[in-house]
């Protein structure tokens, strides 16, 4: 970039930036230094567009809201549409083309997060082929129904995804600092062999990810009751892909994962399994002593304790300071210190020398 464009954008910064209400022209168009400008004098020049992309999402509340509502009612019949709020936190579009070296994918026009149509349909399309699949060959790649939903190279399918907003309830505080630390940055980007070894230097890159609900619709292009039901069973397979695998990047660590915000709602479509709603059964599936999977959920009681819930859909809470930190809807492994009525279970946190028996979702204890 030409010497006076930087001088331009450090002017703004100075006058009226912090008063810009579109996130994304932000962080594509206003860097106030090169990339690479890793001087000491200018160390908070990342921390600052950060923070101001998030001041801007704040600003464009109104106005958002406004064209939310103009994108939920532009999709006719038949349709299948649901809010999906992240388990954790998401990143969509870490590998883009960026001015930093994460990328972030923001609406265009408004600068909000957003999820891209091609990406649910990329993730659905992969899970149908794996998961139902396996119970169904129908709906492997180039199959009946896969070609059906997805198309071919022939034939276009009949399922259109579209882009997901987020909901303007969650649209403020959406984005969090996040970090990550590649430990052999030589030997992952150099074209000179370099192997990895112990004395490598760690360096952390910071890069934003999201927190909030998101609108998901499907639409069928094929009219009446058929196409109905081709779309209720396709917004059943992208549930359980959300939930399951996650979207975005950094899935094989946790990011991506989503779930219904309406919890509780009965399932539809071919595969109930597909998604794991915590329904809860007549009797606990654990014994006192065992470790299991559970996740953290908001505390009916609404005292603020660490309440946690198997899939079982019996509860308890435990005492922790280290887990106070965990956010709603990640999990983590309790022990069961015993089982009383009426929630179910009550938990400790297993020490380093509770073995490793934990009891996964949808295992059978023999």
């Amino acid at each position: 970039m030409p010497d006076a464009c930087r001088e331009k954008i450090s002017d703004l910064w100075k006058v009226n930036l912090l008063g810009a209400s579109n996130a994304a022209l932000i962080k594509d168009r206003y860097l106030k230094v090169a990339v690479k400008d890793d001087t000491q004098s200018h160390s908070d020049a990342r921390t600052k567009l950060y923070d101001t992309i998030r001041q801007a999402l704040n600003l464009s509340t109104d106005i958002y809201r406004s064209a939310f509502e103009r994108y939920k009612s532009s999709v006719g019949e038949p349709k299948a549409e649901g809010s999906f709020k992240t388990i954790g936190r998401m990143i969509i579009g870490l590998g883009n083309e960026n001015v930093l070296e994460t990328g972030l994918t923001l609406h265009r026009i408004y600068g909000t997060p957003i999820i891209p149509g091609s990406a649910l349909k990329g993730l659905a399309s992969h899970y149908c082929d794996q998961v139902w699949g396996e119970k169904d060959s129908n709906y492997k790649i180039n199959q009946k129904h896969h070609a059906v939903i997805f198309g071919t190279s022939d034939d276009s399918g009949h399922i259109i995804f579209h882009d997901a907003w987020i909901t303007p309830e969650t649209l403020t505080d959406s984005l969090h600092n996040d970090v990550m630390t590649p430990h052999h940055s030589d030997y992952y980007s150099s074209d000179e062999n370099i192997p990895p070894t112990d004395f490598d230097k760690p360096i952390p890159i910071t890069f934003l990810s999201i927190v909030g609900t998101f609108h998901i619709m499907i639409s069928c292009d094929v009219s009446g009751e058929e196409g109905q039901k081709w779309v209720d069973r396709v917004f059943e397979l992208l549930t359980g892909a959300l939930k399951e695998w996650g979207i975005g990047g950094k899935t094989s660590s946790g990011y991506g994962r989503m779930e219904r915000a309406n919890q509780g709602m009965a399932p539809i479509g071919i595969f109930p399994a597909a998604t794991r709603n915590v329904q809860r059964v007549k009797e606990p599936r654990h014994r006192k002593g065992e470790v299991i999977m559970v996740t953290r959920v908001e505390d009916p009681k609404g005292r603020n304790r660490l309440y946690f819930v198997d899939e079982d859909g019996f509860s308890g809470t435990v005492k922790s300071e280290e887990l106070s930190s965990l956010m709603i809807g990640q999990s983590t492994r309790l022990k069961i210190l015993g089982v009383q009525p009426p929630e179910g279970y009550a938990f400790v946190v297993p020490d380093s020398t509770t073995p490793s028996t934990v009891k996964r979702q949808g295992d059978q204890r023999r």
